[in-house]
């Protein structure tokens, strides 16, 4: 995939959570390929997450890099699970750019407790930004795809998707919940010629990941980074590049894909056969 280019120099991407991480790489990506670029991040902490969450200045830091490159950028602070922030979002990226191509819902955070010491607040703020977050941000950019007759909905499923994990079942419940969601947009958007569908990273090299060790059960936490390395089958010490997951997102985007729809494509180093 590394020798493959694309050209989305006609295109419009919105990125949620593209602070840093995957969202990043993703925006980073399609501004190379030419595309005009709307990124968002949230840039303030939520109350059950316990590592640093992105801030503005990282969001900034981003917009900066896509200019420097020589691509449009507009950058927005957005909770995903706000609909008037992403109502905002979505129209400024309109006033400014004139339509939206593609979205990829990738915003996400990470936790650890057990059901059995799971607040309910965790369980909220946790399904909030997966699965509503989905839905707003896919509920508002859509709109405009739907008078084009034309667009891409993406979003960042998991191996926990598919699979599940001990001291995640928000997390998995949000994550299997995204793929039965975009299942039912994906035939819904269908007539408009817009496809709609997941890609499922396994273990990526991000600051979530980083971000297990400071959690309350960091002793477990610190297991976790290993157990998915180990299921890596093609490099048992090694988590993925965002690079990797980036190189799907934009065939998606791209006509190779134009007849994919309704899809969870894994890319977990076979994490989910083994």
């Amino acid at each position: 995939m590394a020798s493959v280019s694309y050209d989305f120099s006609d295109e419009v991407v919105m990125i949620t959570g593209a602070a840093r991480g995957q969202g990043r790489s993703h925006a980073l990506n399609f501004a190379k390929a030419g595309a005009t670029v709307v990124i968002s991040d949230i840039a303030e902490q939520m109350a059950t997450v316990a590592y640093d969450l992105s801030t503005s200045d990282e969001l900034n830091d981003v917009a900066a890099e896509i200019e420097s490159l020589g691509g449009r950028c507009q950058a927005a602070v957005c909770d995903v699970r706000d609909s008037r922030q992403v109502e905002t979002m979505v129209a400024d990226g309109l006033a400014e750019f004139g339509k939206i191509d593609v979205l990829i819902n990738n915003a996400g955070v990470e936790g650890l407790p057990s059901v059995a010491e799971m607040t309910e607040e965790e369980w909220d703020e946790m399904l909030d930004v997966l699965l509503k977050g989905c839905f707003l941000c896919s509920k508002a950019a859509s709109a405009n795809m739907i008078e084009r007759g034309k667009g891409r909905i993406i979003t960042t499923g998991s191996t926990f998707a598919v699979v599940a994990s001990p001291r995640q079942a928000h997390y998995c419940a949000g994550k299997h919940g995204i793929v039965g969601f975009s299942k039912a947009l994906a035939l819904e958007l269908a007539e408009h010629g817009i496809t709609v569908n997941v890609v499922s990273p396994g273990g990526v090299d991000t600051a979530m990941v980083e971000g297990f060790s400071v959690m309350p059960q960091a002793e477990w936490a610190q297991q976790l980074p290993g157990i998915v390395g180990q299921l890596n089958m093609f490099d048992p010490e090694a988590l993925l590049d965002p690079q990797e997951v980036s190189n799907v997102m934009m065939w998606l985007a791209s006509d190779g894909a134009r007849f994919v729809t309704g899809a969870n494509i894994l890319v977990d180093a076979g994490y989910t056969i083994k």
